[in-house]
């Protein structure tokens, strides 16, 4: 009986030694958010000698209008411009301005 009881005490004493007293330990988790940079799109076609030249960007959208822009793009590569609007899940139809 003697020997239950020293246990009793000393695992009261154990439990009650945690930090603060308090068995659960609040972690707290700190996460560090680095501010956003700007991307920049652009694309080049080039078939049969004739380029677009280099396109670029500041918004997917913008792409994807500048992919039907014949003017913009010397009236190059029509096929390829297609497929990669298509490709690229740009919203609405391809048809060429």
């Amino acid at each position: 009986m003697e020997k239950l009881l020293l246990k009793l005490i000393l695992i009261t004493l154990f439990v009650s030694c945690g930090k603060d007293g308090a068995f659960v330990t609040d972690k707290k988790i700190i996460y560090t958010v680095k501010p956003a940079t700007a991307e920049k799109y652009e694309y080049e076609l080039r078939i049969d000698g004739c380029t677009t030249e280099i396109q670029t960007f500041d918004t997917f959208l913008e792409v994807c209008q500048g992919l039907k822009d014949e003017e913009l793009n010397n009236s190059c590569a029509q096929d390829g411009r297609e497929e990669l609007f298509e490709k690229s899940a740009c919203p609405g139809d391809f048809l060429t301005t």
